[in-house]
């Protein structure tokens, strides 16, 4: 049986930790190497990941200086000894087979990555799905998939992988927002990757969470054109019509970002608004596009104030039914603490 080396990044989750170590602890794949990287002075989590270690032998325990997760998930990466990598966040779950499940179909199929489906959960609900659909994808394919957003995406923590795709990579440490680029690289070395849409992957929502800081959608905006010209170079006009789609949908998320934040005016996403009015003609014709996005491009273009008020609606409403979790923590000083831009 291969082993996994399941890195979990550890900092100031302490009133969820025990619920994400329990799952892993637990899982039906048994040949596990639990790497738990704990951010040194987090006294909380560090007496339960030492608690855990001294009643599992599977559990290495790393307790580097808090510098970010880049820097922890590249001390995972280094002392990882598996055939196969997964990432836990500290403060999520994962349901007891998921590592069998992925480990199954990434061997059956001849994948390099496997990828499963997600639960987001919330104080008062689980959003996900029982849906247990299979598919294997080349890669323009899965990039597809991720571009128009009809199943998974550039995140680290729904995915296995053969650990030769980590072979010369890791985590660009000292940046706030690494983990799309990191993910389009490792995904841009495989042959093929294998997706089950049945969620087994738990993800918190929560209202203060770090990749929540105001700052975050403009660097990962950043990022996302840099993914889209590589991807472009790669796989040339096959791809063009998804990166207009990805693009245009991420322009205004960073503009309902500002809304939400209380930032938002014609002047300070002037950048953003230019960019969907001058790409939604192009857009509206993919067939691929759904309607309600179509709408959101034609109210956005012709009311940015209209645009401000409905999405502000769909907020209010929204929250109504999801209760998003609370971390307590001050993550935008947190990460200056640690010198991370």
């Amino acid at each position: 049986m291969e082993k996994v080396s399941v890195i979990i990044i550890i900092y100031k989750v302490g009133r969820y930790l025990r619920e994400c170590l329990d799952s892993v602890t637990g899982q039906t794949y048994k040949d596990l190497e639990i790497i738990c990287v704990v951010g040194r002075g987090d006294k909380a989590c560090e007496d339960i990941v030492s608690e855990y270690a001294a009643a599992d032998k599977r559990i290495v325990v790393l307790n580097p200086e808090a510098r970010g997760t880049a820097d922890a998930r590249n001390k995972g990466l280094e002392a990882a000894t598996g055939d196969y990598i997964a990432f836990v966040d500290g403060d999520d779950r994962i349901k007891e087979d998921m590592i069998e499940v992925m480990v199954s179909a990434l061997k059956r199929t001849g994948s390099d990555i496997s990828v499963t489906g997600r639960y987001y959960l919330y104080e008062n609900r689980t959003d996900g799905t029982e849906e247990n659909k299979e598919q294997v994808f080349d890669i323009c394919d899965a990039f597809r998939v991720i571009l128009y957003q009809e199943g998974f995406f550039l995140h680290l923590w729904d995915k296995l992988y053969r650990k030769e795709l980590f072979d010369g990579v890791r985590f660009p440490e000292g940046r706030l927002v690494e983990d799309r680029q990191m993910a389009a690289s490792i995904l841009l070395k495989a042959g093929r990757i294998v997706y089950n849409s049945a969620s087994r992957y738990y993800f918190r929502v929560s209202k203060d969470s770090g990749s929540k800081i105001e700052d975050n959608l403009g660097q990962s905006l950043k990022a996302d054109n840099e993914i889209c010209d590589t991807l472009i170079e790669k796989f040339g006009d096959d791809i063009k019509p998804a990166v207009s789609f990805f693009l245009v949908n991420e322009n205004l998320s960073v503009i309902q970002n500002s809304i939400l934040y209380g930032s938002f005016s014609k002047e300070h996403d002037r950048e953003y608004l230019d960019y969907v009015k001058s790409h939604s003609a192009a857009v509206k014709k993919d067939p691929r596009v759904s309607p309600g996005l179509k709408i959101k491009m034609d109210i956005c273009n012709l009311s940015p104030q209209l645009f401000k008020l409905v999405t502000l609606y769909r907020r209010k409403k929204f929250l109504k039914t999801h209760k998003e979790f609370e971390s307590g923590v001050d993550w935008e000083a947190t990460f200056e603490g640690q010198g991370v831009a």
